[in-house]
């Protein structure tokens, strides 16, 4: 979903800053994932990479130094997490300073290649979260005007939001240092622990009561295991290796899908979500089910500058009874959304716990298939002397659902936060292989596109001709 901050303008407990009594709660995603680590050891499929490429002058001591500082400002970069008598906590570590490894790649026969297979090897690897660090930084150099920045780091202490965060706050810094200024930021007004702390204050409150009623009557008799026809028979036990394959939604197709979302006033993300459950009631043959995704839980203005995982899985219910037009589906997709907006706030396991699916081995209730929206606000990235390029969601391997689908639209990104004219939208699929060929994953980005094209074109079409053979239509 957006990762937009929207606010719910319900009545809270107030954030209190640490020190606070040990132990420290872990945040209920963190819990999540933290007992989900436990019963699939060796799983990387919640480790983040991305890659920072920087050409031009790089000042090594000055990234480094920057990166010292981001270490120093948020707690949460300093942190483990251990067992407890009370379950898991959090413990927070003194500053240190931030190694920053290069390795000079400049004699390689190529070194751009040489710097994607150190990367592909680099990301392979189990980052632990009983130890320091749980975000690790190292630097390859190409060319003597040439570096890429590789950032790994643990889902525990990540999410999409943070991550644009740090990279503003890693672009000033750098700014600064490299010219011999002070950092030019504030001290943060709230750490990581505050919010756990606070979320747990919040899991008592009438506001969480409401919440949880609300999601058991949306859920309501929904399949809670959505069966998408895959090319090879599940397992009782997954082991969440995949792939992914980004592609890229061209501007004029985008600004196409932009334009009958302000015809339809409804954001970018609705209509494409809506096209994305039109591909698999095609693909299923369902037309009741639920997708999961990703909601930024920035709702409060103090979380907004916050580094951490914050991010919350809701369910959101794919209702395509009656053969509706598109444009009817616009309309309950934008209902569905705006009430899950209106709710997020409630942990994802205790609508699961509330629900009481059956539990299947190897099957994940009310998210096999996701779908995601980062347009989380990201200013112009730029330092002093360079041009950065970032990639997010390099892939390691691994796979987090049986399907999911990341848009990155960099123009919506860029609202509020400075000038962007890239108008194309990015699209990482991540598939587990196990149950799924390259080329039906790649057949299915191909259909979602022209699907995105042909509801632009026409929102009045029934899904039985958007689902039909492009022969048919």
């Amino acid at each position: 979903m957006s990762g937009r901050t929207t606010r719910t303008g319900r009545t809270a407990p107030a954030f209190r800053t640490g020190p606070h009594p040990e132990p420290v709660p872990l945040s209920c995603s963190q819990e999540r994932l933290w007992f989900l680590l436990h019963l699939n050891r060796g799983m990387r499929a919640y480790q983040f990479q991305a890659t920072l490429e920087l050409t031009g002058t790089l000042d090594a001591a000055a990234l480094a130094k920057a990166l010292t500082e981001v270490v120093r400002r948020h707690e949460v970069y300093r942190t483990t997490f251990a067992a407890g008598r009370e379950g898991p906590r959090q413990i927070v570590h003194p500053p240190f300073p931030v190694e920053l490894p290069v390795e000079d790649l400049r004699d390689a026969p190529d070194p751009e290649e040489a710097a994607r297979a150190a990367v592909r090897e680099a990301v392979r690897v189990d980052l632990p979260f009983d130890r320091l660090p749980l975000v690790d930084w190292r630097l390859l150099r190409t060319g003597p005007d040439r570096h890429v920045l590789l950032h790994l780091e643990h889902h525990l202490i990540h999410d999409g939001w943070g991550f644009n965060r740090f990279v503003e706050e890693l672009c000033s810094l750098y700014g600064a240092y490299a010219q011999g200024l002070p950092s030019p930021l504030p001290e943060p007004a709230l750490q990581f622990a505050d919010y756990a702390v606070w979320q747990r204050a919040w899991l008592r409150s009438a506001d969480a009561e409401r919440q949880l009623a609300y999601w058991t009557s949306q859920l309501d008799g929904v399949p809670p295991y959505f069966d998408l026809p895959t090319d090879r028979p599940r397992t009782a036990r997954r082991r969440f290796t995949g792939d992914t394959l980004r592609v890229t939604v061209p501007a004029r197709v985008a600004d196409q899908v932009r334009d009958l979302a302000r015809r339809e006033r409804v954001s970018l993300f609705t209509v494409m979500l809506a096209a994305f459950q039109v591909l698999l009631h095609g693909w299923s043959g369902k037309d009741d089910f639920c997708l999961g995704t990703g909601i930024a839980g920035r709702g409060r203005p103090e979380t907004e500058n916050l580094l951490g995982m914050l991010v919350n899985t809701v369910a959101l219910r794919a209702d395509l009874r009656g053969a509706p037009t598109f444009q009817e589906l616009l309309t309950r997709v934008r209902a569905t959304t705006l009430g899950a907006v209106q709710h997020q706030e409630l942990p994802f396991d205790q609508v699961v716990t509330a629900l009481r699916p059956p539990r299947i081995p190897g099957r994940q209730p009310l998210s096999e298939v996701a779908f995601a929206f980062h347009d989380s606000p990201l200013g112009a990235v730029t330092m002093p002397g360079l041009d950065v390029a970032v990639t997010v969601g390099v892939t390691n391997g691994s796979a987090k659902f049986d399907l999911s689908v990341v848009a990155i639209p960099r123009a919506e990104q860029a609202i509020g936060k400075g000038e962007n004219t890239e108008r194309d939208v990015e699209l990482i699929w991540e598939y587990d292989q196990e149950l799924f060929d390259a080329e039906t994953v790649a057949r299915a980005a191909r259909h979602y596109e022209d699907l995105l094209a042909a509801v632009a074109a026409d929102p009045h079409q029934r899904l039985a001709t958007l689902t039909a053979p492009p022969e048919e239509r």
